[in-house]
């Protein structure tokens, strides 16, 4: 796991707090944590090292948190972060390791984007959001999957919970789907749609004769 935004014993914390003991397995050698302060971080160098690591821990599984921070710390050039993703991204494919990128949506509920201002969901194989549904008076975690290349793709919504000892699961029911058609509703891409409110015209009424 690369982390830019917890340091390894906050990790450690808070997996505890999810059922997951990380500390015997990083003591076990089967895990490593690589933490690089984002205001300190120096890309170039910064890649080298995860480069190293991939080389010499040989991980069939990489975590990266976050995108967001990334971001942050490569100020305002688009171009600077896109290439350091795609680098990225070409060298988890090379060792054939399947890579997990967190990018933090800063929309709390609903998403005018998926990958946000630099433009890199055309990089990646598969999209998973991962957003907050409000159904009566809570709020729900929800699980779409948006893009799985090469794959056929089931974009059906479902609950998923982050239970305390066991970790996060994916619940077996779906959000129930709606009664009525898309084009009853309007606001979808917001997560957040609502129905038309239709006025009764006199052509809706049924008669007798």
């Amino acid at each position: 796991m690369v982390s830019l935004d917890e340091a390894p014993a906050q990790i450690v914390r808070n997996a505890k707090t999810v059922g997951l003991d990380l500390e015997s397995d990083i003591a076990a050698g089967l895990i490593r944590l690589q933490f690089d302060a984002p205001q300190e971080i120096e890309i170039d160098r910064h890649f080298y090292q995860i480069e190293q690591i991939i080389q010499d821990f040989k991980p069939k599984r990489v975590v990266i948190d976050s995108l967001s921070t990334y971001g942050s710390s490569m100020g305002s050039s688009a171009r600077v972060f896109r290439d350091f993703f795609h680098a990225l991204v070409k060298l988890m494919k090379e060792h054939q390791i399947a890579a997990v990128y967190n990018h933090e949506n800063p929309e709390m509920l609903g998403m005018s984007s998926m990958a946000g201002e630099y433009a890199m969901s055309s990089l990646v194989d598969n999209i998973l959001l991962l957003n907050w549904v409000e159904l009566g008076d809570e709020f729900r975690l929800a699980l779409t999957v948006a893009k799985m290349r090469g794959n056929p793709t089931v974009r059906v919504t479902r609950e998923c919970e982050i239970v305390n000892g066991r970790g996060f699961q994916v619940l077996p029911r779906m959000v129930p789907a709606a009664a009525l058609p898309f084009s009853s509703y309007y606001s979808l891409l917001s997560r957040a749609p609502e129905r038309h409110r239709f006025s009764l015209r006199s052509t809706d009424i049924p008669t007798q004769g």
